[in-house]
């Protein structure tokens, strides 16, 4: 190699044209070099990966190959430009000063490369960890089976990514400004203050979206499930935002909350751990009905309706000696909370009927007055 660059120098003659030529044959060694590790991965080690079961690996692999063909090329040129830079400050100008000497903007030039070759390098780092970054999440989602839980596969996960992205690319910046000698600590001073006051006068929205991310870690309900909220609110989460959570009542409408609001309050999840639903249904009867006949009554009822979980029997209680009435519970078991509301209906429909041909009465308030009178 040494005599064959003796030779070349022997027939080029001139200093500068040589390395002129040295540079050029730095940046096209580099082209083959990454065309031949290329031509490696894709026809020696990605037949390899293909045979795995999932292709995950095979994303990565085409992501490195991506980058390392990216990589060797900006290399090359950065030591190509290096390699040049350094023979302008020995070849001379009329044998008296360097090229770099009599050509001060040959020095500036050579900086903008290379910030700009630096910068580039960075970029491409980059721009491969945000891939692998992605590629990890959604090779997890699948591990875990968490492709039909929209809670995390359309809310935690897109946002742990983010946040993934929002500090590597926060990192490139630091590196970056360091290459070029950019005192950031000063920034990273600045950057504190403004956080603050911004922390200050947005503190609600903050307190909104750290919420946010604690019911997707907490997981208290999903997306699809329906909750009761706000006292004796009743609807279907269709969305878990960064700062609100919407639900859709049974009038369609959705109702915008909080995330700090949720958190604060008592949810009842219908969904979770199982939609298994109790359903009770309170009847009265008159003091004179045989409340035995009602009870045998109710429980035919119950037995006979086809949305009534059969794992958990009917029960019938007598809950309260009422001012006008015997006060009967009826407590049933749903497989499913969405039949509950029809399941009461379609009982206190079949009860009236069933009462009346039984002779059982219903009796309306009513209240006895004893009036007596005195000799005055």
């Amino acid at each position: 190699m040494t005599q064959l660059l003796a030779r070349l120098h022997a027939y080029v003659a001139d200093e500068l044209m040589y390395q002129l030529v040295i540079t050029g044959l730095i940046i096209i060694a580099t082209l083959i070099l990454s065309k031949v590790i290329s031509f490696i991965i894709s026809k020696i080690l990605r037949p390899i990966f293909a045979r795995t079961k999932n292709n995950f690996d095979d994303k990565i692999l085409e992501v490195i190959e991506s980058a390392v063909f990216r990589l060797l090329i900006v290399s090359g040129i950065y030591y190509a430009a290096q390699h040049i830079e350094d023979a302008f400050n020995y070849i001379t100008f009329d044998s008296r000063v360097s090229l770099m000497a009599h050509y001060p903007v040959l020095k500036k030039l050579f900086n903008i490369v290379d910030g700009l070759l630096y910068t580039t390098f960075v970029l491409i780092m980059l721009l491969m960890s945000f891939r692998l970054v992605t590629i990890a999440f959604d090779w997890y989602l699948e591990k875990i089976n968490a492709g039909d839980d929209r809670n995390l596969s359309g809310s935690l996960f897109p946002l742990l990514k983010k946040i993934s992205k929002i500090i590597l690319a926060a990192l490139a910046v630091v590196i970056v400004l360091s290459n070029f000698n950019i005192n950031i600590s000063g920034f990273i001073v600045s950057l504190g203050v403004g956080s603050l006051a911004v922390a200050l006068a947005a503190q609600e929205t903050i307190s909104n979206m750290i919420s946010g991310f604690i019911i997707m870690i907490d997981r208290p309900f999903r997306i699809g499930d329906r909750i009761k909220y706000a006292g004796n609110e009743v609807g279907d989460v269709v969305e878990i935002g960064i700062r609100s959570t919407k639900i859709m009542d049974f009038d369609s409408n959705i109702v915008i909350l909080p995330n700090n609001e949720i958190v604060k309050s008592r949810i009842v999840n219908f969904n979770y751990p199982h939609t298994l639903m109790r359903v009770v249904v309170d009847v009265g009867i008159a003091y004179e009905a045989d409340f035995r006949k009602a009870k045998k009554i109710l429980l035919e009822l119950a037995a006979a309706h086809p949305a009534i979980s059969k794992e958990y029997a009917p029960q019938v209680y007598l809950t309260e000696l009422g001012d006008s009435a015997v006060n009967l519970k009826l407590i049933m078991k749903t497989d499913h909370y969405k039949d509950g509301f029809e399941i009461q209906c379609k009982m206190r429909e079949d009860i009236l009927d069933r009462f009346k041909e039984a002779g059982i009465d219903i009796p309306y308030p009513q209240r006895t007055v004893h009036i007596s009178k005195t000799d005055n």
